[in-house]
């Protein structure tokens, strides 16, 4: 069962990803769509953590301060992702949200007194030469290839410092309250997030985006629910018999390996080969980072 699991968790992992894209295809030409997608999706994320926190009800005021830095992490990787996804493509931007652990291992070494491991410096290495890989980028003229904008950059590396962040808080939250009021941070910091979302909503011009929801409302439903669930399976999958150090390597590789399908086959996204070459040692890296 524990392996089931982990295949449901390594395709959640990936259809985050995938959703986000999928609306942004069908909802070319809504002006601020984007604002509802990430309101919609943060409700029913919402939604689904009410749930989960009032069957594991707890109360610590000092928590708070953890989910109000978690909540504005957590809403600008949600504000940014789905921008990064229409400036740029899908395989690219996922690797390098992916690669935002580097973020949290430097902070482990630095603040937590983390091991400086062969493999730790090894996956740094090889994450650095991954995102020069990927980021180069020649002269050429084919039109169907996506090119890197200013716009893609900042709204990447903004999803990337709001996803090493989100990261970040949660680890500390849990090791300073030994792995207890878990679930009353999330549904603070995702309550947060949300109203930050619905204020960004409501600054825009909504008559444009009414015909989105009859259409597609079901993605960023979708997306918050199966990114809620994903939290449950890898704490599922924490308490199995199986090692951490096959669970969040197959996580966090498998999830990239499934967007990537989807980014050839489904999206048709066209990449040059030493950015396949990048994106594959950046699975690489991701794998050796992940092993605990």
């Amino acid at each position: 069962m524990s392996y089931f699991y982990l295949i449901i968790a390594v395709i959640s992992t990936s259809l985050g990803s995938v959703f986000c894209e999928f609306y942004n295809r069908k909802t070319v030409g809504y002006k601020n769509a984007t604002q509802l997608f990430n309101f919609v999706r943060l409700c029913s994320t919402l939604v689904v953590w009410g749930i989960i926190y009032a069957c594991d009800f707890s109360f610590e005021w000092g928590v708070l301060w953890y989910s109000l830095g978690f909540g504005l992490c957590f809403a600008l990787v949600n504000v940014c992702i789905i921008y990064a996804f229409q400036y740029g493509s899908v395989a690219l931007t996922s690797l390098i949200l992916q690669t935002s652990l580097i973020g949290v291992t430097i902070w482990g070494l630095i603040f937590w007194k983390a091991p400086v491991t062969t493999l730790v410096v090894v996956g740094l290495i090889l994450v650095l030469i991954s995102l020069a890989l990927c980021i180069f980028e020649k002269k050429n003229t084919d039109k169907s290839t996506k090119k890197f904008s200013v716009k893609w950059i900042i709204f990447t590396l903004g999803a990337f410092v709001g996803n090493a962040g989100s990261s970040i808080i949660q680890r500390e939250q849990q090791m300073v309250y030994d792995g207890k009021h878990g679930s009353m941070m999330m549904v603070f910091a995702v309550l947060i997030s949300t109203l930050i979302c619905l204020f960004l909503y409501l600054r825009c011009d909504r008559k444009n985006c009414q015909p989105v929801p009859k259409r597609n409302l079901a993605f960023p439903v979708a997306t918050g629910v199966i990114n809620s669930m994903l939290n449950l399976f890898v704490i599922i999958l924490a308490t199995s018999e199986l090692s951490p150090s096959l669970i969040y390597p197959v996580l966090a590789v498998g999830g990239l390996a499934v967007t990537m399908l989807f980014s050839i086959f489904a999206f048709k996204e066209k990449l040059k080969w030493w950015q396949w070459i990048g994106i594959v040692i950046g699975a690489v890296a991701i794998a050796l980072l992940n092993i605990k």
